[in-house]
């Protein structure tokens, strides 16, 4: 069963930008340890909802900016 998506255009680049400067800084190593992992960590969940189109914390709150909702790009229409 496929998920519908629920990430739009803008929010997928939003994300994938975020995404590679939290790899890049965690790559780099200018934190400690502990740090650096919590980027990656980040960086790795936003990739993952960009890359897939579906974000939990979007679902749990109902919001859904998806252009094939029906709607703009940014535009949250709760789900009645």
């Amino acid at each position: 069963m496929i998920k519908k998506q629920n990430v739009g255009v803008l929010d997928t680049a939003i994300r994938s930008i975020v995404g590679v400067v939290c790899l890049a800084i965690a790559a780099k190593g200018l934190f400690s340890l502990s740090v650096s992992v919590t980027f990656l960590v980040i960086g790795v969940l936003i990739w993952i909802t960009c890359s897939l189109g579906v974000c939990l914390i979007y679902k749990a709150l109902n919001i859904d900016t998806y252009l094939g909702a029906g709607h703009g790009l940014t535009q949250w229409y709760p789900k009645t």
